[in-house]
């Protein structure tokens, strides 16, 4: 398997420089996208997994696939879908990272590499838990940063499983606020719960991250 590594680095710079011309010459948006899962009728959902899923592939925006479940299929099945997509993909970035940069990680001499590796690799869970509640980097920077460090698959997903619920929640809900009043009052409860989630991590783990 490690003599691909080159072939298939090379095959996913292809797969990204065709996916960003593709970006840059056609209008993709929430309402773009929108037209063409609702055409796939009963199989928009698992469509829509699937696309999230490998969406950190080609670096594809959470900020336009967050939204569009909530156009799709509501805000309680939106959250669902996502849920599940939003699992996926951090699991697809995280092995990627893991299979093509680990070892050139493990084997870096660099002091500052050593120490968030070292960190990731004894605190995993606590740190990205932390990182998922207190969204200090984007949601992909983390998957992948993750990958590339020592912590072990399990505390890396049974964290994100907890750490991204209030954060989804809370999007969902506004998403859902600019077109239905009634979800207004949930948004604003999610945000303050999400800051005291967060303040709460952030004082019992932030000084192990």
């Amino acid at each position: 398997m490690q003599q691909l590594k080159p072939f298939l680095l090379t095959l996913w710079g292809l797969i990204i420089t065709f996916a960003l011309y593709y970006f840059f010459t056609h209008d993709i948006t929430v309402e773009s996208l929108q037209g063409y899962f609702s055409n796939l009728g009963a199989y928009g959902a698992i469509a829509y997994i699937i696309a999230y899923a490998i969406r950190p592939i080609v670096f594809f925006p959470t900020s336009i696939m967050t939204p569009l479940s909530v156009v799709l299929f509501g805000p309680y099945l939106g959250w669902i879908f996502t849920y599940i997509g939003e699992t996926f993909s951090a699991s697809v970035a995280f092995f990627l990272a893991r299979f093509f940069g680990r070892t050139l990680v493990k084997n870096n001499e660099n002091s500052f590499l050593k120490k968030y590796d070292h960190k990731l690799t004894n605190n995993g869970f606590q740190t990205v838990l932390f990182l998922r509640f207190v969204p200090l980097f984007p949601f992909d920077f983390v998957n992948y940063t993750c990958g590339l460090s020592g912590i072990r698959y399990k505390d890396y997903l049974i964290a994100t499983l907890l750490g991204v619920i209030p954060g989804l929640t809370a999007y969902i809900f506004l998403g859902s606020s600019l077109t239905d009043p009634r979800f207004l009052i949930p948004t604003i409860l999610s945000f303050i719960l999400l800051s005291v989630f967060a303040k709460y991590v952030e004082k019992k783990y932030g000084k192990k991250v």
